[in-house]
């Protein structure tokens, strides 16, 4: 069994690090503050018409290639839902400590173990890759990490001084986004992720690591016969880890 030496340990946010999505929170958080924003259900409505007109019929694929490139023609879509959100001003005004407190306030939400075991790596090595859209949100998630912005890689709000103009500067929108920001870090990487939107960099790390059963992910696994791990816990993730990679 080939050993690992000093990976990079990159990690999807929403329901890899946490046990449910969290971007409705974040955005209810925004409308809340701002008491002007149309409610979530515009947007999510919004969305969904748009995902649905771009490809009505889900096509069967022949190849990862395929299904990867099916999975980065939404692009659009993504960059459509950032722009709405945008002008919707659902996050003008808030501050970047309020976005990290609102974080930190929702530890019930991080997955079982995931502190402990991540407190265990050299904190240097772990990287944050994902379509959530406040870096500040992430790091008061996991806070007792003390992990530096420079480690997460997502989309983010635009600032003025210290409010936000209630902007989404997009960067990270699908799959194909997220393995060419990993393909910058010129490293060994063990990658953790729970769905399709993480299939890309899974299938090109040195170790893929698929948190949970997400039907739609497990499928393309199958079909492919993919050489994934495939677990339900993080403590399940510390053993594979143990096994597979050595930090110095």
């Amino acid at each position: 069994m080939r050993i690992l030496r000093n990976p990079l340990l990159v990690i999807d946010f929403d329901k890899t690090v946490t046990i449910k999505d969290t971007i409705a929170l974040l955005a209810q958080f925004g409308i809340d503050h701002n008491k002007k924003s149309q409610p979530w259900s515009y947007y999510t409505q919004a969305y969904l018409h748009d995902y649905n007109q771009h490809c009505p019929n889900q096509p069967n694929h022949d190849s990862v290639s395929q299904l990867l490139h099916h999975l980065n023609s939404y692009k659009h879509v993504e960059l459509a839902s950032l722009a709405r959100v945008s002008q919707g001003k659902v996050f003008q005004g808030l501050t970047r400590d309020m976005l990290y407190e609102q974080g930190k306030r929702h530890q019930h939400l991080l997955q079982p173990d995931l502190v402990s075991v991540l407190s265990q790596i050299p904190k240097q090595f772990i990287r944050v890759v994902s379509v959530n859209w406040s870096k500040d949100w992430i790091l008061g998630f996991l806070h007792e990490l003390d992990l530096s912005r420079h480690q997460i890689y997502s989309n983010d709000l635009d600032f003025q001084g210290l409010h936000s103009t209630g902007d989404i500067i997009p960067s990270i929108l699908t799959t194909g986004d997220k393995q060419e920001v990993i393909r910058t870090f010129q490293s060994s990487v063990v990658y953790i992720g729970d769905s399709l939107g993480d299939l890309e960099p899974l299938v090109n790390a040195d170790v893929g690591i698929i948190l949970g059963r997400d039907p739609s992910l497990w499928q393309a696994v199958n079909q492919f016969n993919l050489n994934l791990h495939r677990v339900d816990h993080w403590l399940q993730i510390k053993k594979i880890l143990q096994s597979m990679v050595y930090y110095n």
